[in-house]
């Protein structure tokens, strides 16, 4: 699961760039800051929202801890790739709907106005501090990544599986902020197009995982059988 959540959120990075790359630079790019401490800045921005991501990762791989209890941790995996790969064939857009409950409109109207407000009196906050605020705005490919802790199963899982999502994310926008253009804007527009294949890949992949969750516990037992314990 390690270099799913890596590689979910390094190549969904390209949709993060044109989504917030420039709230990343109006939080960064502080008047009369060196090369240096405008990396500095970045990556106390960036490690804030990957922070942010772990502690949503802990709790929804809480949740999932809880499910495997009830043993049907096997069954969730399955049935959130399937409700991925519907979503891809149906063309729904998981982050609209989501964002369309009203408990959670009213919850992100608010986070958005004290970021707004955070935003005008950015100087005196550290940026770290605004990428812990940043990493709870609504987001489809966050959404995407939590669906991967809740199917761990397990707390510490659920928070290094959505850590190691967050750290994927941080060479481009680390690189936007500092000027380097590693992507041109026309592949990253491209990409735009390709982020609902994402979803289903990473869908087919929790329903595999699903299938095979008890794989080494099966075998195991064949091992038992051609092995058994003697009594003496």
């Amino acid at each position: 699961m390690w270099y799913v959540a890596f590689t979910l959120g390094l190549f969904g990075s390209l949709h993060c760039v044109g989504m917030c790359g420039p709230l990343a630079i109006a939080f960064c790019n502080r008047e009369g800051n060196s090369k240096w401490q405008l990396l500095a800045s970045s990556l106390g921005y960036n490690l804030g929202r990957t922070v942010t991501y772990s502690i949503l990762g802990l709790l929804f791989g809480l949740l999932g801890s809880f499910l495997f209890i009830a043993d049907i941790q096997k069954g969730l995996s399955i049935f959130l790739g399937v409700l991925l790969i519907f979503s891809f064939l149906m063309s729904v857009d998981i982050d609209a709907k989501i964002n369309s409950i009203p408990f959670v409109k009213r919850l992100y109207d608010r986070l958005r106005v004290a970021i707004s407000n955070l935003y005008n009196r950015t100087k005196q906050f550290p940026p770290f501090i605004l990428g812990l605020a940043n990493g709870l705005l609504p987001c489809g490919l966050v959404y995407l990544a939590l669906t991967g802790a809740l199917a761990t199963g397990n707390v510490v899982e659920g928070m290094l599986f959505m850590a190691l999502f967050g750290l994927g994310t941080i060479p481009m926008l680390l690189s936007l902020v500092m000027g380097i253009n590693l992507v041109s804007p026309s592949v990253r527009s491209k990409f735009r197009k390709v982020l609902p294949y994402v979803t289903l890949g990473f869908g087919l992949f929790l329903v595999y995982r699903g299938i095979v969750i008890d794989m080494p516990a099966e075998m195991n037992f064949w091992e038992a059988l051609k092995n058994p314990i003697m009594c003496h």
